[in-house]
Formats: structure tokens, C-alpha cells, sequence
């Protein structure tokens, strides 16, 4: 019977490295299908660190799915089949079919996520910098109130101006409208403080009026409005009949 060779090993478990080797002892984990190995020696035989040798793990695998982390830089161009999902690399042959139009028409689903745009045999391209757009471009409509230099749509816009407007009737729902209401005047506030500081204030009982004598001409009263109420002496006019008097009647002399 032949000799057999085992490594150290672990079937179950976690993935990783053993926490310690021998310098040169191989060691497999079959739980990430990495190959470790002891490497340096610390002058006691013990390996100073564990690498990583080998295993589909730790390096490519030519078939099968696997999942690549971290920036991978490539000294020639890599090669890939043209895609069949969203998903998967854009070949140049591709791209250049897509854009050239190449008699072949490429609709989402086909790799290039075109959301149901076609590309026609002329197509245009918009450049990345300050491009030029004709017919109704749309755009996600961005959500109330937003304040960004997120791309504003019509709908955006209107909604702004309906919460701005709100329920104001329809001759007072323009700037244009509410100037002229306000008789097109810039100080309106000024103007309307100076209108009411010139009015009598109830709080005075007309004690503020600038003159008294002409506010009673101006409402009809006479002299009898001045008089006091025990000398109230009265010049002309007729005493109608069933008018109780409870005052001394002086007949005056001649």
C-alpha cells in the first residue's frame, strides 16, 4: 500500500486561516476551499506568518460563479462575451453595434438598460456637458419642498405654485393682481400706519379732536351743546305742547 499524505485540514467550521503553522506546513480550510501555508521561521521551526497559496478561495477560478472584491487592475484589455443581461460587462463590440445602429436593434433587457428606448439606425446622443434636449424629456419628479440641484419637472413646478397660491380667488392670484390691490404702492405699510394715526381713537372719547367748535357746526349742534346742565339758557324757539317742564320760568323785564 502506498503512503498517504494529509495536510492539515478543516472540513467544518469557519473560514479561515489556522491560527498558527509550522515554517513550510500546508494547512487546508474546505470550509472558504483556501490552501495556507507556514511561511518564515521564527528559529524554533514556527512560521513567523500564514499565507495564502492557493484554493478557489483566494484565487480566480477559471470556471464556476464567483464573487471578486476590491479594485482588480488589468496590464491588457479584458475579454467577455456580448451581454444578455443588465448586469453583465458591455463588450466595445457592443457598444459600437449599439451606436452605429448595425442593422441590429437593442432594447432593455439586452444589456444596456434602455428602459424600452430603442436605438435607430441615426441615433443622437446627447452629449455629457451641457446637452441639448428636444421633444418632452422627463425626469423623476423630486419630492415637496425639496431644495437641491436636483432636476425640477413641470409637475415640481406646479405643485410649488399651487401650495403657493393655495386657495387665494382668482383675481388675487398673481403678484401683478396683489400689487394692484394694494394700489401699486411700495410702502403700503408706512402708508397705511400714517391713514390710521390720523384717525380719532375711541379709547380718547373725541377728547382728540384737533377742533371741537367746528366738529359741532359740522354736526348741526348749537350753543345749547356748550351749556351747563343747571344754566341751560335757551334764546328762540317754541316749546310744544305736553312738554312737562320742572325748571324756573323767567318772564325777563322790558
Amino acid at each position: 500500500m502506498s503512503s498517504i499524505i494529509q495536510f492539515k485540514k478543516r472540513v467544518s467550521g469557519a473560514a479561515g486561516a489556522p491560527a498558527a503553522l509550522k515554517s513550510a506546513e500546508p494547512a487546508y480550510n474546505m470550509v472558504d476551499d483556501t490552501l495556507y501555508v507556514g511561511h518564515g521561521d521564527d528559529g524554533s521551526g514556527n512560521a513567523t506568518s500564514v499565507k495564502v497559496v492557493g484554493g478557489s478561495g483566494a484565487f480566480v477560478d477559471k470556471t464556476g460563479n464567483q464573487t471578486i472584491a476590491g479594485v482588480k487592475t488589468f496590464s491588457d484589455s479584458p475579454k467577455a462575451p456580448d451581454p444578455t443581461a443588465n448586469d453583465e460587462l458591455i463588450t466595445k463590440q457592443y457598444v459600437d453595434a449599439a451606436v452605429a445602429g448595425g442593422g441590429t436593434t437593442y432594447t432593455a433587457g439586452d444589456g444596456l438598460d434602455l428602459t424600452g428606448t430603442e436605438f435607430s439606425a441615426d441615433p443622437t446622443i446627447a452629449r455629457l456637458a451641457s446637452p441639448t434636449f428636444t421633444g418632452s424629456p422627463a425626469a423623476p419628479t423630486p419630492a415637496s419642498g425639496t431644495s437641491t440641484t436636483q432636476i425640477a419637472t413641470t409637475a415640481f413646478v406646479q405643485a410649488a405654485l399651487d401650495t403657493l397660491v393655495d386657495a387665494a380667488p382668482g383675481t388675487l392670484d398673481t403678484l401683478n393682481e396683489l400689487a394692484a390691490a394694494l394700489g401699486d404702492d411700495a410702502n403700503f405699510s408706512a402708508t397705511v400706519n400714517t391713514a390710521l394715526a390720523a384717525r380719532l381713537q375711541s379709547a380718547s372719547n373725541l377728547s382728540d379732536l384737533a377742533d371741537a367748535a367746528a366738529a359741532r357746526t359740522n354736526l348741526g349742534l348749537g350753543s345749547m351743546a356748550t351749556q351747563a346742565a343747571g344754566a341751560v339758557n335757551i334764546t328762540g324757539g317754541t316749546i310744544g305742547s305736553g312738554v312737562t317742564l320742572n325748571a324756573d320760568v323767567d318772564g325777563g323785564t322790558f
